[in-house]
């Protein structure tokens, strides 16, 4: 029986797992916080509720269902937070991107760059003083641990060459 450890090997494996290590770990970070918008949270704290969805404001009351489409301002005061209203603009397009951030993530030297490039993804996610903060990207604990449980797959993996 051959005990010696495959040091190069090993070595080897490693450097040519780094980057699809980067590509698996920032596909799960994508598929994290996407369940941010079916959650309507994220991290565990549930978003603001929005103006359209509380009954007696303006926004709740506006627009008003017609004779000629009973369902208008309905369908908005239901659909969920960050989605949209639903009936002006195609809603989810914030969800969308972020379900793409594989097509525009940045990898490169040892680390992964997720963009969401929408010109109001920043306010939501951050706020500012017209809008709260509405997270649906960054890194939390759970996040850290999953990504930390799927390093230990792959490394164990090549230790058992």
């Amino acid at each position: 029986m051959d005990t010696k450890f495959k040091f190069e090997q090993v070595k080897k494996q490693l450097v040519a797992m780094q980057r699809e290590t980067l590509v698996l770990l920032s596909n799960q970070a994508q598929n994290y916080f996407v369940k941010s918008f079916k959650n309507q949270g994220f991290n565990g704290e549930p978003w603001k509720e929005v103006q359209r969805r509380i009954p007696g404001t303006n926004a709740w009351k506006y627009p008003k269902p017609t004779k000629d489409n009973p369902k208008r301002g309905l369908q908005r005061r239901t659909s969920p937070i960050l989605i949209g209203a639903g009936y002006k603009i195609r809603g989810g397009t914030l969800r969308d991107a972020v379900g793409s951030m594989s097509r525009t993530r940045e990898i490169g030297n040892g680390t992964v760059r997720m963009i969401v490039d929408l010109p109001y993804a920043k306010a939501q996610n951050e706020g500012n003083k017209h809008l709260p903060r509405r997270q649906f990207i960054g890194q939390t604990p759970e996040l850290t641990n999953m990504q930390v449980k799927k390093i230990e797959q792959i490394v164990t993996k090549i230790f058992h060459v």
